[in-house]
This record gives structure tokens, C-alpha cells and sequence, in this order.
């Protein structure tokens, strides 16, 4: 994670983290910020404002100057009362973190961060920095709550955490960093990057089973309506049936030519390696489930047969994602 306080070494930085690591609380999804767990140290601003003071209070003491006197003293105590106000800023505040929802490699994965305190403590400027260097803000002002989303990039399938989390502010001048190292517990699924290009559909059902059925479920002719299924399109819900029996019902079209695809790994050429593989099989499930296909999916250890719908398109993913892991 990229340090930033610049003027401390790294040596200095290394130790500074192994012994935050000693102090660390429990990883758990809420954790309280108190003084146990965080640190300050001066900015690069900061120790340049300590210079200027100090040369102005040697240019007092060599001439005898009391408005030098009195200009060193009243800069030190804001620089004091700032350094207070920087450090109560995130202290005692409680920070909770929320499940992301499931992205691609490549794409940001957002964790909702709620950061929270007992009374409407004015806490502006306050910073989360993710592994990968991306920043987000959040002010509580007059609020006992505020949310903000932690962005971290996924470079990696299969389930990924935010992992370190850095807590900062510099608020109100700047002079001090005060920062605390959370490790929160949630994570985000991560499917595979799809392919950059379309694909073709690799087995029909004829060619799977060597016969192929004339009515399948499509999109052309209405055939009839049933009871509604999760991930049954908002588009094809029956108003009318609705309205009548006070229940979930869906229209079902039929389709003579429609037949169900199966993306079967075995087919796919075999001097690719398990990525690219995942990659081919990842754009054949997000073109099939884009033109409203029955599709099915054939992996090693995996076998989900045909359907359509957001949520089959779902667990065609997650079986992708989780592959060998």
C-alpha cells in the first residue's frame, strides 16, 4: 500500500506496520476506531511549518522581539489545538462494511462503507485508500452516519476481499496525518474477464442428444402462461391474469426453430490454457443470456442444464468463477 506520508523512511514505514499489525483488532465485518489503533505523525507541511516557527522564535529570542515571541507562541498553539483536532477526527468512529456486488476481472469492485458515531460530531475530510491506491471521501457533518463506496480493482476470479483498508484525515490544516489500518471482513465474486469478441454457440440440443424437440420456449408465438419463476423477464409478466388471480404469472412463447445450446468445455480449443477457457466460455454465456437462449454448461466437476433467465445466467458465472478454486 502506497504510503502517504512522504518524509518518513521506508525502513520506518515498515516498522510502523509490523507493529500496527501487533495491535490490530479482530477482522470482522464493524470494528470501533479508538486510540489503541491509531497514529499521527506530521505532514510534509507540517514539518515545514515547524521550521518557519522554530526560525521565527530564534529570530525573537536574537532581538529581543515580543511581537515574535507572540507570533511563535499563538502559530504553536493552533498547530497544537490543530494536531488535537486532526486525532479526534477518526477517533471512537465505527466503521462497518457491506457485501459488494459481483463484478469481472479488470472491472472495480465497490464495498459500501458505513462509518457511523454516537453524537453529530462535526468529522469533515475524512479518506479511505484500498490496496490498489484508489481514495474515497467521506464527511460526517451534523449526521451521526454517512456511507461511501471503497472502489478496489479485481485482479483476480473467484472471491476477493478488499483486504487492508487505510482510514485517514489531515483535517483541519493540514499539518498532521492521523491514519488507522482496518482489515474488515467481506468479499465480492469475481467472474472471469469474457472475451473481447462474440462467439458462436458451440451444441445445440439436437446436437447433444441427436434429436431436437419442434416447440421449445422462445420468443416469437404466444403459447400460454404459468406461474412466475425467479428470473422470468418483467416483459413477458401477464398483466391481465395478474390483475384476475392476484398471483405471479408469465407468458410463454414458442419458438419452432429454438433449440437449446449447450458451451461445453471439451470443445474449445485444447492448447489454450484455463483462463482463456474461462474467458471464451464467460462472452458465450453473456451472448447467449443476451439474446434470450436456453443454454446449458458443461465443465469439468460442473453441469448446469439449459435455461434462460438472470438467474441461471448468474450461476453459469459463479461455476466460471469458482473453477479449480
Amino acid at each position: 500500500m502506497r504510503n502517504s506520508l512522504p518524509l518518513v523512511p521506508r525502513f520506518a514505514e515498515r516498522f510502523i506496520q509490523r507493529f500496527a499489525k501487533k495491535r490490530q483488532p479482530p477482522t470482522t465485518h464493524q470494528v470501533e476506531i479508538n486510540r489503541h489503533f491509531l497514529y499521527i505523525l506530521p505532514t510534509r507541511h507540517g514539518v515545514v511549518f515547524f521550521i518557519v516557527l522554530l526560525l521565527i522564535l530564534f529570530g525573537a529570542i536574537n532581538y529581543e522581539n515580543s511581537l515574535g515571541f507572540m507570533l511563535a507562541f499563538l502559530l504553536g498553539a493552533l498547530s497544537l489545538l490543530g494536531m488535537i483536532y486532526t486525532h479526534q477526527n477518526i477517533n471512537k468512529l465505527n466503521v462497518h462494511i457491506g457485501r459488494a456486488e459481483p463484478v469481472f476481472v479488470g472491472q472495480n469492485m465497490s464495498f459500501p462503507i458505513i462509518l457511523s458515531q454516537k453524537t453529530k460530531q462535526l468529522r469533515p475530510a475524512i479518506q479511505l485508500l484500498s490496496q490498489t491506491e484508489q481514495v474515497s471521501h467521506v464527511h460526517l457533518i451534523n449526521k451521526t452516519s454517512s456511507t461511501s463506496q471503497l472502489t478496489c480493482t479485481a485482479q483476480h476470479r473467484g472471491y476477493s476481499t478488499p483486504g487492508q483498508i487505510k482510514l485517514f484525515t489531515e483535517f483541519p490544516f493540514g499539518l498532521f496525518h492521523a491514519w488507522s489500518w482496518l482489515n474488515l471482513d467481506s468479499r465480492c465474486l469475481v467472474y472471469p474477464a469474457p472475451y473481447s469478441h462474440s462467439l458462436p454457440n458451440f451444441k445445440t440440443d439436437q446436437d447433444a442428444h441427436g434429436s431436437t424437440t419442434n416447440m421449445k420456449q422462445g420468443i416469437d408465438d404466444f403459447s400460454g402462461i404459468r406461474s412466475y419463476q425467479d428470473g422470468d423477464q418483467p416483459n413477458h409478466m401477464a398483466w391481465k391474469a395478474i390483475a384476475k388471480t392476484g398471483k405471479l404469472q408469465t407468458k410463454l412463447f414458442s419458438n419452432e426453430t429454438s433449440q437449446d445450446i449447450w458451451l461445453r468445455w471439451d470443445q474449445l480449443d485444447p492448447t489454450l490454457d484455463i483462463e482463456h477457457r474461462l474467458s471464451f466460455l464467460c462472452r458465450m454465456v453473456l451472448d447467449a443470456s443476451n439474446h434470450s437462449r436456453n443454454f446449458g454448461l458443461d465443465i469439468p466437476g460442473t453441469k448446469i442444464f439449459p435455461s434462460h433467465g438472470l438467474q441461471h445466467k448468474q450461476q453459469c458465472l459463479k461455476a466460471l468463477a469458482l473453477f479449480g478454486l
